[in-house]
């Protein structure tokens, strides 16, 4: 399988399918998901993530979104396994172009098929959880505000996109300052307006880390009516406690 999901030109889209939803199906069910790592198929998968990136911008042929969801999964969920960090898994994706690869097929799928962004982000959100690398190349590509641009399409996008934001900053001061020019508190201001509570819980967890590693965060925060945001979750049960924690923060530190 690993064999026939090698990139070139030999591929066979419709073969490719097939095969990357078995190896997917193969992976959850937990076999043994060391031996396919260590037979190579973080990089056989990471090398045919580049490979759909450079597809989706050199045709509009319809049916790459097919063979890239299989491979997105595939990849999350082997990038949870303990095996992939005894081998070096993080390593074997090449962090930056794989980064840059997948922001191009996440802006493919805005336009083609919006409902398979969510499985591009759970990958951005496991390769970002325990790497500092990937968050740094997240970073120096200017992706935040790509990033930033997703809030709106949906709650279950907004959850994946604000859970990567708090990937990065709780990896400290130097990537919390790298995080906070430009839009990003005027885009928590704004999810703190949604109703929905994931989306408000998520927007307040990462203020909370700002809090912690921005200096000047708490304060830009109080200057742009932030206290006022927070007073509509007030009272709702599943948001009260850490509403009243970053109130706390945000005036007292």
């Amino acid at each position: 399988m690993l064999q026939l999901l090698q990139p070139g030109p030999k591929l066979n889209l419709g073969v490719a399918v097939e095969f990357a939803w078995c190896l997917h199906y193969i992976i959850c069910s937990q076999v043994n998901n060391a031996l396919l790592i260590t037979q190579g198929a973080l990089s056989t998968l990471g090398l045919l993530l580049l490979d759909l990136a450079g597809a989706v911008q050199r045709t509009e042929d319809a049916g790459l979104e097919l063979l890239a969801c299989p491979v997105f999964r595939c990849l999350s969920n082997l990038l949870t396994e303990a095996a992939a960090e005894a081998v070096g898994g993080q390593l074997q994706l090449r962090d930056e172009r794989v980064v840059a690869a997948l922001f191009i097929l996440l802006q493919f799928l805005l336009q083609k098929q919006p409902s398979l962004l969510p499985e591009g982000l759970w990958l951005l959100n496991n390769l970002t959880a325990n790497s500092p690398s990937f968050c740094t190349s997240l970073l120096s590509l200017d992706l935040i505000e790509p990033l930033l641009h997703l809030l709106s399409v949906s709650n279950v996008v907004s959850v994946l996109v604000l859970t990567v934001l708090c990937n990065v900053a709780e990896k400290g001061p130097a990537y919390c300052q790298r995080l906070w020019p430009g839009p990003l508190l005027s885009s928590l201001l704004d999810t703190l307006a949604f109703s929905d509570t994931e989306v408000v819980g998520q927007s307040l967890e990462l203020l909370q880390l700002l809090f912690l590693y921005q200096p000047g965060a708490a304060q830009a925060f109080l200057q742009q009516s932030g206290l006022q945001a927070l007073q509509r979750h007030e009272e709702v049960a599943q948001l009260q406690d850490r509403v009243h924690a970053l109130q706390q923060t945000a005036l007292h530190g």
